[in-house]
Formats: structure tokens, sequence, C-alpha cells
């Protein structure tokens, strides 16, 4: 078994079913590990130290939580590596220099900046607002301070089964502007729900029936940052409008 990093209370179970099962157990962050050599909007470049050898490599998606990723995934090719399936460095190196994940943290233009992210969940939220601190330069305003990019617009919209009071508190502080929207999928929560929980945290939010109205909205105007997420529907439905209705630019 070879597992990334998790909650505490997550490891547990894993370390207890592999033991009751005899299974070796590799973990990311101590049996295998990695080092960020350099990071920009365009990816990002870090060093393995495997258990069968080290390895610089380069993926093109941000945040922290890539590299756990990416790392878990050197240390299964290694395993498979050690049965006998003959996989090179060079291939590992190619294969992840070309990875996609549509709708994880995805640049769609670069003036104003558009970033789509499914995080429907308190931690991806939080893994996104670091993603946000760290790439885009956006942060939490101090007392008495606005936030550095003074032209951001949160687009949001979430499923009406998550913990959308968990996903609203760790990104109602980053944004001057919330538009809260949803997807046509049944599961989706009426947008005055999530409305109110912004309300909550003091922030005023606009509502918009649909997400390619939404973005049409929040396009208006000069910007600087432009974030959709919420939920892999609403983020679904942003990449089909951009791709087949509208062209916001050239990247």
């Amino acid at each position: 078994v070879v597992v990334a990093p998790q909650l505490p209370e997550a490891e547990a179970v894993i370390e207890a079913a592999c033991r009751r099962f005899g299974v070796p157990l590799i973990r990311v962050g101590q049996d295998v590990n990695w080092h960020s050599l350099n990071a920009d909007i365009n990816g990002q470049q870090f060093r393995v130290a495997g258990r069968l050898g080290d390895y610089d490599l380069s993926i093109p998606l941000l945040g922290q939580h890539q590299l756990d990723n990416a790392t878990a995934a050197v240390a299964t090719l290694e395993v498979l590596i050690e049965r006998g399936v003959n996989i090179s460095q060079e291939a590992i190196a190619s294969g992840l220099a070309r990875v996609s994940w549509p709708g994880r943290f995805q640049i769609l233009r670069r003036q104003p900046l558009v970033v789509v992210d499914g995080a429907h969940n308190p931690d991806a939220a939080r893994r996104l607002r670091r993603s946000l601190e760290q790439y885009c330069g956006l942060s939490a305003p101090e007392a008495g301070h606005s936030p550095r990019l003074m032209r951001s617009v949160l687009v949001i919209g979430a499923s009406a089964d998550k913990d959308i009071a968990g996903v609203v508190a760790e990104l109602a502080p980053l944004f001057s502007e919330v538009i809260v929207t949803r997807s046509v999928h049944p599961r989706a929560a009426a947008p005055e729900i999530v409305k109110a929980e912004f309300t909550r945290h003091g922030v005023v939010a606009s509502v918009v029936d649909t997400v390619p109205a939404a973005l049409s909205v929040a396009m208006a105007g000069d910007k600087d940052l432009i974030c959709v997420t919420g939920s892999l529907f609403v983020v679904a439905e942003a990449l089909a409008y951009v791709s087949g209705s509208v062209t916001f630019g050239k990247i």
C-alpha cells in the first residue's frame, strides 16, 4: 500500500488494515519524500527521493498537495519496478510532465486571471485558498486593510449535501466580490443558502441564477482575478461555457 499524507484518523485506519492483512505500507513524507525546486503559475519543479533512486520532475499542476500526489505516483511506480515492470526514470518524468487534471486549479485565462477549481469540501477549499495565496498573490485583508488584489471575484455554487458552511469559511475572507450561482445538477444547493453563509461572515454576495450568466457578470469590467469553485458541476459548466460559447481571450 502506498499512501499520501493523511489526517491522523484516516492514517490510523490504513495502518490497522495493513497490519491485519500483512501488507507493507509505504508513506509519502516518510519512506518517500519530495523537495520543491521551483513553482510559478505554469507548474512546479521538484525532486523526489524515492526508495530506488532520486528523480528530478515537473508537473503542470499547482499546489503542494499535487506534489504529494505526484510523489505517491512515483512510489507506486517503484513498487511495480520491484515486481519486474520495465519503467524508466525518463518515462516517469515524461508522464508527469504531460499530466492533465481539468478543473483542479486550472488556469483558463491570464488577463484577467481566471482559475477554476472543483473544491467542494473544507479541506479542498483550504488547499485552494493556499494555492491562491501562493501563486496568485491573493490574501485576506488584515485589520483595516483591503486584499492585495482589489478586484478579485469569487463565483461559487455548491451541492446541497456538502459542508457549505465549511467551504465558505475558508474562502470568504479572500475576495472583494462574491457571486453565488448554481449548476443544473439536481443536487445543487439553492443560491440563497450559500449567500446566507457569506452573510454570516460579513460578506455581501450577489446571486446570479446560472453559471454562464455568473461568468458573464464576473468578466464585466476590470478584474485581476476570477475564481470559479464550490462544485465540480459548476466547474464543468464553466469549462463548457468557455470552450463552447465564448472566447475569453488568448492565454
